[in-house]
């Protein structure tokens, strides 16, 4: 399934979406292409891991955005690549200082799971947990 989800899924319009200045993020080419390989990664942790929260930067949080954004097609993706409807929480850490502690351990544990299946973790697209309240979930 990894190698489906890294090669097969279709994000293009979704990358079209992101480079737009006006209905997206003004994001270059090459950049927008790298924010889709991570995402790619990212979907393949939440896969791989899908007992636990997985907590993507903010970048990857901003395509993810993107990808829910067309409905038809994110449930369709979920489904031929999860058997599932991945949920995004957005409320992660917000809701108690135990929640917020708990971010960051799950940001922690994210980065080390990212670590142990793909190698370093690009410090530009993956920065700190302070600035987003999200993860992956399931339920």
């Amino acid at each position: 399934m990894r190698q489906e989800i890294l090669h097969q899924l279709d994000l293009e319009l979704i990358m079209v979406k992101a480079m737009d200045p006006e209905e997206g993020y003004g994001w270059s080419l090459d950049f927008t292409q790298q924010v889709s390989q991570e995402y790619r990664r990212f979907l393949v942790l939440c896969y791989e891991n899908s007992d636990l929260p997985v907590v993507p930067s903010t970048y990857i949080d901003n395509f993810w955005h993107l990808h829910i954004l067309d409905t038809q097609k994110y449930q369709e993706d979920c489904q031929q690549y999860f058997g599932y409807f991945l949920h995004h929480f957005p409320y992660f850490g917000m809701r108690s200082k135990e929640d917020e502690e708990n971010l960051k351990t799950s940001w922690e544990r994210s980065c080390k799971l990212y670590e142990e299946t793909f190698g370093q973790i690009p410090s530009i697209l993956w920065s700190s947990v302070s600035t987003y309240f999200c993860a992956s979930s399931i339920a």
